[in-house]
């Protein structure tokens, strides 16, 4: 006696299947990102000042910008890795110095400060003659502004869960740095960009 038979499910029927599995996996996704979406880091300039700050003879820059930056997490449910930080100053255009601080953890709505005495490059480097009067007369003045640009490589952490890698870059125009009084400065918002 032969079994009972089996029917084949329709191409309807497998469509149907396959658009309801396709529905239950973007509404998962959907939900998962806007649980889990991380909000834009805030990243600040808290304090900017020079220490040996002079011209070489050779037209180069000696001395150093001593920065202190604010990173703050505003992330209710995620950590941030910060694996490492890149921070150079620019004046005008034009590339003045640099400074490489090590990685750090942050916990959600924690805040860090990172200092960097960011140093002009070696020997063999100089300076336009045209930013070298520029920078000498503003420091005549007593005042130099300078743009503050810094990356970082970032990963955010959910519990166990870790995100993949991201790029920050932070922008920050106009840092005034007062020659007269290294101690007056008020803490200076970057753009954030992830």
């Amino acid at each position: 006696m032969a079994g009972p038979r089996r029917t084949r499910p329709s191409t309807f029927r497998c469509a149907a299947a396959t658009l309801l599995a396709v529905a239950v996996v973007v509404v998962i996704v959907v939900l998962l990102w806007l649980f889990l979406h991380p909000s834009k880091l805030d990243i600040s300039v808290d304090h900017a000042s020079t220490k040996g700050f002079n011209f070489t003879s050779t037209g180069g820059l000696a001395g150093a910008f001593d920065l202190t930056l604010h990173a703050a997490n505003p992330n209710e449910r995620a950590g941030v890795y910060y694996r490492w930080v890149d921070v150079g100053v620019w004046y005008n255009g034009t590339y003045l110095a640099g400074a490489h601080a090590p990685g750090f953890f942050q916990e959600p709505e924690g805040e860090t400060r990172v200092h960097v005495a960011a140093r002009a490059p070696e020997e063999g480097w100089t300076l336009p003659g045209e930013v070298e009067e520029s920078i000498k007369r503003e420091r005549t003045n007593g005042r130099l502004t300078v743009d503050v640009h810094v990356v970082a490589k970032v990963r955010f952490r959910y519990g166990v869960v870790k995100t993949r890698k991201y790029t920050v870059r932070a922008s920050c125009p106009g840092v005034a740095i007062d020659f007269a009084s290294q101690t007056s400065f008020h803490r200076l918002p970057c753009y954030v960009h992830i």
